[in-house]
Parts: C-alpha cells; sequence; structure tokens
C-alpha cells in the first residue's frame, strides 16, 4: 500500500513547469495537420496497422500563447491508441504532473498519446481557466474558429484523437472535496475520487474492474468510486453534474468525446484535494493510468 503521509506537500506554486512548449527536448517538432486532414476516419474493422517506433513531439496551436505539446510514443506493434489528457483545468496540478510522467512511459504495444498540459496559461497561473479563454471542458468538439482559445483546443485535440485513430481518452482531474464525503451538497465540488465513463464500445466492466483493483492498493478513504456511464442527455434535459453541457441539455465535457467520433471512449477522473497532499494525488492518477492502460494492452 501506498503511503499517503510520506507524500510531498510543497505547493505547486513552487514547481518550474515541465514539457513547457517551446523548452522540452523533443525528437521532432511538428506543425498541425492540415484542416483537410481533420475529417473523420472510417470507421475500421480492426485495429489500425501500427505506427512507426519511436517518439515524436508536435505543438498544438503552435505560434500562439495558447501552444502547448502533444507528446505521441509509439510502439511499432499493433495494438490501442490512448490519449491522456492533463492540465485541461490549471487549478488541479495532480492531474497535469501525472500526465507529464505518463508521457514518459513505454508503451509495449499500440500507442501512447499525452498532452500534459492542455490549458497551458491556466496551469501556468495555477487558475481554473479564465474567461478569454474558455473552459475546454465545456466547449467538446470545439471549433476551427471558435472564439475562444479553448474551444480551437477543443477542436485540436479531437482532430489528434481522429487522426491517431484513438479508442480510448483519459482525462485527468482534480476537485475539492470526496464524493464519499459530500453529503447534501450534489454539486461538483464534491465528485473527488470518481472515475466516471462517457459514450463509446468500452465495457463498463473494463472501467469498474480497474477501479476495484487500484482499491486494493490504496486506503480506504482513497478508494475511487465508478460513477458509471454518463450518456448523452436526452434534448432539452439537464445535463448531470459534473457532466458539462450547455443549452438544450448536448454534452461538451470531454466525456462526450465518443459521441463524435465513433469507437472512442473517454474514461474522466477526479481526485479529491481537501487533506489530500498534491504528489498523492499525481500518485493515484499515475496508479490508476497504468492499471488501465495495462488492461487495455498498451502497457
Amino acid at each position: 500500500m501506498l503511503d499517503a503521509a510520506a507524500m510531498d506537500t510543497r505547493e505547486v506554486r513552487e514547481r518550474t513547469p515541465v514539457l513547457s512548449p517551446l523548452e522540452t527536448g523533443a525528437t521532432s517538432l511538428l506543425p498541425e495537420p492540415a484542416a483537410a486532414e481533420a475529417a473523420p476516419a472510417a470507421t475500421p474493422s480492426g485495429p489500425p496497422p501500427p505506427l512507426p517506433p519511436g517518439r515524436e513531439q508536435r505543438l498544438l496551436m503552435p505560434s500562439t500563447p495558447w501552444q502547448t505539446p502533444l507528446v505521441a510514443t509509439h510502439s511499432g506493434r499493433e495494438g490501442a491508441r490512448v490519449l491522456v489528457l492533463g492540465g485541461v483545468h490549471g487549478n488541479e496540478p495532480g492531474g497535469w504532473l501525472a500526465a507529464e510522467s505518463v508521457a514518459e512511459w513505454e508503451p509495449s504495444a499500440g500507442s501512447l498519446l499525452v498532452i500534459p498540459r492542455a490549458n497551458v496559461v491556466a496551469t501556468r497561473a495555477f487558475e481554473r481557466t479564465f474567461p478569454d479563454l474558455g473552459d475546454l471542458n465545456r466547449l467538446y468538439p470545439g471549433a476551427e474558429d471558435g472564439a475562444l482559445p479553448m474551444a480551437r483546443m477543443a477542436a485540436s485535440i479531437i482532430r489528434v484523437v481522429r487522426e491517431f485513430e484513438v479508442d480510448l481518452v483519459l482525462d485527468m482531474h482534480e476537485s475539492w472535496g470526496f464524493y464519499l464525503e459530500r453529503g447534501a451538497n450534489t454539486g461538483t465540488a464534491f465528485i473527488g475520487q470518481t472515475v466516471t465513463r462517457g459514450d463509446g464500445p468500452l465495457p463498463e466492466a473494463f472501467v469498474r474492474d480497474a477501479v476495484s483493483a487500484v482499491n486494493t492498493l490504496i486506503t480506504p478513504r482513497e478508494e475511487l468510486t465508478f460513477r458509471g456511464r454518463l450518456p448523452q442527455p436526452a434534448p432539452g434535459a439537464t445535463p448531470s453534474p459534473g457532466f458539462g453541457g450547455q443549452p438544450g441539455g448536448r454534452s461538451t465535457s470531454s466525456l462526450s468525446i465518443g459521441t463524435h467520433v465513433p469507437g472512442v471512449t473517454a474514461i474522466l477522473v477526479e481526485m479529491g484535494q481537501i487533506e489530500q497532499a498534491e504528489s498523492r494525488r499525481r500518485d493515484l492518477h499515475m496508479l490508476l493510468a497504468r492499471e488501465i492502460l495495462t488492461r487495455h494492452g498498451v502497457l
């Protein structure tokens, strides 16, 4: 069992940013694909052919204040292709610190893609986001010409999912309170230590079993709750708490990615910040990520 008491509690403000857009040692720095390449790919009858082995890095939204790295590591072997997101909200450091570590992992099959700091401006400011940026996790599928930068980032992420034929998106977040300690509060501030599956073909049992396996390795208070599948709300319905949405009930969080790109399932993980050290939250994210990636055949 991992020892929560031994975890480092240093403030994230003291950290030097890792994987900043212009300061990483990229093996290649590629522009984003042309807009014409963003067209949805035909649904494959089986796994896509393997990509050449190696690691590449490209910038999303290059030459803008919001540019941020995508790190793609290919095993050279046929297998699943997974995208890990961190830093969607700038005041949730456990997620982006975990994603930075995951970006260094070597897949044994398929491909592992990581966007460690999707909203890099917000992570540098240690703010959830800013009004002039928009909330990335409320803007999917985004728009190439969107007025808000994070709407354009959402479109970039969707384009990455299509280009690499990703079948699983793991989105790392944090909440303040713990879901099991919420009492009468059912708001989004109390969804820490939860795992939620969005639309897509990945079986519910896959996610539930991964959560159960991790729970055997951690303390009772840290245990994760599987919240099940949050499907697209019906037209006119109110989106579920924490799911994200806009008037009319259409989901706009990462959990909706599978409704925009067939064959993809998104999993959204929330770690609780209250009385839980930043480094412990990072380690729990990594523990679950390793379990999911191993079960999915990538590690």
